[in-house]
């Protein structure tokens, strides 16, 4: 059987459901919670905690309690939003590799996705716990106005904690989708806006559900604004009342930052359901100084006014951009945490009149109820790699053998990662897996996921006796697995027959069911970057996807083939100006042989489910060139210096052409490829620092052999007069050895040969060097005419006196070539090398 959790992922707590009998349920966790906090951290003993568990420890070890993650997912360290948030935190983030956020956890470093991926680990570990069941795939959803970098980390942690992500769907559609379950609709169907504060985000999604359909018509919002801002105001207040008190040379330190921030949570959940809330807090300033205090609503709502007035005002442009009025808008459904506050409700009903506003179902629970629904209606699985649909019970993919069920996944007791099954070690810490093999049976290491977990009562969470038809502590009847057996689509609202999945009108009764899935929206414009900086929009905001057909615009280029490169940089956002968007990534290509004056270029974007970028670009004349953007983009430091290796690779290349091989022309161009694959963000799964490394030893290494080929090549010709027959067979096979790797583009082979030959040249003598230096400083005019005239003369007095067995004349013609090549090496600005101490140097490439 192969089943689907819904989750909603959220930055303060995540929920997670599933479909039992056609319709949407509510999971709860281990402790037999509806929701599970967003946080992270270790026990006394080092074992990992995650939800209330890992809140509790706030005032304990408040640097190590990691929360609130989601609001870094997909983003770099230098974003201005970043930045900020930085302030309002008891844990460390740095900058990382290739310029992303790096999170330190108990003295290792972590990334968003990774403490994402522990989360969703452990949701998925709850959820088998109280199915009894395996969950292979998932539903995730994610705030309506992420980004395309921000969908990609979610959809890479959800990967990480061993799920085949199903979808990526929008929270306020998701809320919308359980909405509609519920609720009866009319034919004409309704326009709903659906408005969505959460701890740490906040969307505006606008609907039209009709019976048999669901459209988007309408997307906003801020995704670094929540209830987690309201309680940094109340937690700036009430540090503002004890200074009041005590003196304001009160700071808090890093015991009194988690009490203030924790009695400020409480307060607002008190003030959203009172008028005042009693405010006590003890031993701050490391026990000195008390304060009880009473905080009124009235203060509260005056100082979150700013940021509820911004949720207005987002709302009122989302309706303005859905070329709808106030008045098209039939419901407001609230979602999330946040919009219990009562100035939330009092506001929009100012603006859409208080009878519209709508909780319809419980605003902690929708948007997880809402990914389940939508896990009924996928019909088919895509594959990842191939983009092929499949049969929902394959497990593989029928085109490309790729795996469609989460991969088996145990957690490091080390580092807690959740890691591959069948590793020796983990790949994050290197600790050795090999504990748990030796506590399972017959030496096999068998993973939570894989294992049949023991089921629990879904009422009061007791673990339930195999075969028991109800819990032997509360009476709750327990499920029937062969009810649960099968995938299932949505219940029939009319006639209550569970249809199969993907079903858009009912196998019974034909009545259209309440929900189908849903043709969502971009959040934003996609574009390219113009030459004058400008952004040029090729996926509009609110364009709906998938795409069936790529969508393309002509441009030109001006410039000639050759050297001249073209990039297609690719950004997210509505400024005019490219460069204040999101840069999402880009593509680098040469421009054609035979290329000149304005060129017609064709580039295209294509949109998939999860929203990753096709890209295409086609130079009238030329090839096209098409990458699956990864959406992963360089820090500008690392961009600069890939960018000046790919230059050096290209100047080398271009500048000893004609003395290259096939074979090495063809690697070079490799290289160049992956330089600007790398630039653009497209890595491979291969870290930036690797890629650079290969790049330098393959430049040095190409530098290394020409240098050497030629040298050997000058210096058998040079030396026959002063070097016996044996060395100079012994060097013309060095030489030999090191043309036949050159040919076969073998770097290694042709490196190691060049070394052996350049060694063996060196061992033969500084006279021997000398003189092969003179001749290549007149053959190739590199000292001035006079000195090469002299060094001429004495080379032809030399060859004489040798011919003429006159040691004695070939020792004085040595003598002055000694001293014409120091000069020589003066000239050139080169200290010439002491005869004694001799060595084989790269030149510069």
């Amino acid at each position: 059987m192969l089943r689907t959790l819904g989750i909603d992922l959220g930055t303060t707590n995540s929920v997670m459901a599933h479909l039992r009998r056609g319709e949407p349920e509510i999971i709860h966790n281990r402790r037999n919670e509806e929701a599970t906090p967003s946080v992270v951290t270790r026990g006394r003993h080092g074992e990992l905690l995650v939800g209330q568990d890992a809140r509790r420890r706030t005032l304990l070890d408040a640097e190590n309690v990691i929360r609130s993650v989601k609001r870094f997912m997909g983003r770099k360290f230098g974003d201005g939003d970043v930045q900020a948030a930085l302030r309002e935190l008891d844990y460390q983030v740095t900058a990382g590799m290739d310029g992303d956020i790096t999170i330190a956890f108990h003295g290792r470093a972590y990334t968003p996705i990774e403490i994402s991926a522990i989360i969703l680990r452990r949701l998925k570990e709850d959820a088998e716990l109280r199915a009894g069941g395996r969950f292979d795939r998932a539903v995730i959803t994610v705030p309506a106005y992420f980004g395309e970098r921000q969908v990609a980390a979610t959809q890479e942690a959800g990967r990480m904690a061993g799920f085949h992500v199903l979808r990526i769907i929008n929270e306020p559609t998701a809320a919308a989708l359980a909405y509609g379950v519920t609720e009866d609709l009319p034919e004409e169907g309704r326009t709903v806006l659906v408005y969505d504060l959460g701890g740490g985000t906040f969307d505006i999604s606008i609907l039209l559900l009709v019976p048999g359909s669901v459209s988007v018509l309408g997307i906003e919002g801020d995704n670094l604004l929540g209830g987690d801002d309201f309680d940094r105001a109340i937690s700036a207040a009430l540090l503002d009342d004890v200074r009041a008190e005590y003196g304001p040379a009160y700071d808090p330190d890093r015991r009194d930052r988690p009490s203030l921030a924790k009695e400020a949570e409480q307060t607002k959940i008190q003030l959203s359901h009172q008028l005042s809330a009693d405010v006590s807090l003890i031993g701050l300033g490391g026990g000195r100084f008390t304060m009880e205090s009473v905080f009124d609503r009235a203060r509260f709502e005056e100082l979150i006014a700013p940021q509820i007035e911004r949720t207005v005002e987002l709302t009122r442009k989302a309706v303005r951009e859905a070329n709808l009025t106030v008045e098209d808008i039939d419901e407001v459904l609230l979602v999330g945490g946040s919009t219990a506050i009562p100035l939330v409700s009092r506001r929009l009903g100012e603006v859409f009149g208080p009878r519209r506003i709508r909780r319809g179902i419980n605003p902690m629970q929708c948007v997880a109820l809402g990914a389940a629904v939508q896990g009924a209606l996928v019909a088919d699985v895509e594959c990842a790699e191939c983009r092929a649909p499949n049969d929902l019970a394959a497990t593989a993919c029928s085109s490309c053998a790729t795996s469609l069920v989460g991969a088996e996944r145990v957690s490091c007791d080390g580092c807690h990662l959740p890691v591959p099954a069948d590793a020796a070690a983990c790949p994050k810490c290197g600790q050795s897996l090999s504990a748990a093999d030796a506590a399972a049976p017959e030496g096999q290491r068998v993973p939570l996921a894989k294992a049949a977990p023991t089921a629990a009562c879904p009422r009061c969470g007791s673990p339930a006796h195999p075969g028991a038809a109800a819990c032997d502590v509360c009476g709750e009847a327990l499920r029937e697995a062969s009810a649960e057996t099968e995938p299932s689509g949505l219940r029939c609202p009319t006639c209550r027959t569970v249809n199969a999945p993907g079903a858009e009108a009912c196998s019974s009764c034909g009545t259209w069911m309440q929900v189908t899935n849903p043709f969502d929206i971009t959040p934003k414009n996609l574009g390219i970057e113009l030459n004058d900086g400008r952004m040029a929009v090729i996926i509009p905001k609110n364009s709906t996807y998938p795409t069936t057909e790529p969508v393309s615009r002509e441009f030109v280029v001006t410039g000639t083939g050759g050297r001249h490169r073209l990039e297609v940089a690719v950004y997210e956002g509505e400024h005019e100006l490219a460069q204040q968007n999101e840069l999402i990534g880009h593509l680098t290509m040469r421009l054609p042989d035979g290329t000149s004056g304005r060129t017609p270029v064709d580039v295209s974007f294509g949109l998939d489910r999860d929203r990753t970028i096709t890209l295409a670009v086609r130079v009238h004349g030329g090839s096209e060139k098409t990458v699956k953007l990864e959406r992963v983009t360089l820090d500008p430091v690392l961009k600069v210096q890939v960018e000046d290796s790919r230059r050096k690779l290209e100047d080398f290349t271009d500048r000893w052409s004609d003395e290259l091989t096939p074979a090495e022309k063809s690697a070079a161009r490799r290289l160049l490829d992956t330089l600007d694959d790398t630039a653009a963000g497209q890595t491979g799964g291969r870290s930036v620092d690797a890629v650079l490394a290969e790049a330098r030893q393959r430049l040095e290494a190409q530098s290394e052999v020409r240098y050497a080929e030629a040298y050997l090549t000058a210096f058998i010709a040079c030396t026959e007069a002063v070097v016996s027959a044996g060395d100079l067979d012994v060097l013309r096979g060095h030489l030999d050895a090191l043309r036949r790797a050159r040919e076969a583009g073998d770097w290694v082979a042709a490196l190691d040969a060049a070394q052996r030959g350049l060694t063996y040249a060196d061992e033969l003598g500084h006279t021997a060097r000398m003189l092969t230096m003179c001749r290549v400083f007149v053959a190739q005019d590199l000292v001035s005419p006079a000195l090469a005239q002299r060094i001429r003369t004495e080379l032809a007095g030399l060859e004489d006196a040798v011919r003429g067995v006159n040691m004695e004349k070939a020792n004085r013609h040595l003598t002055v070539l000694v001293d014409l090549y120091a000069a020589a090496m003066r000239e050139r600005g080169e200290v010439a090398p002491n005869p004694d101490d001799m060595t084989i140097r790269l030149e510069e490439a």
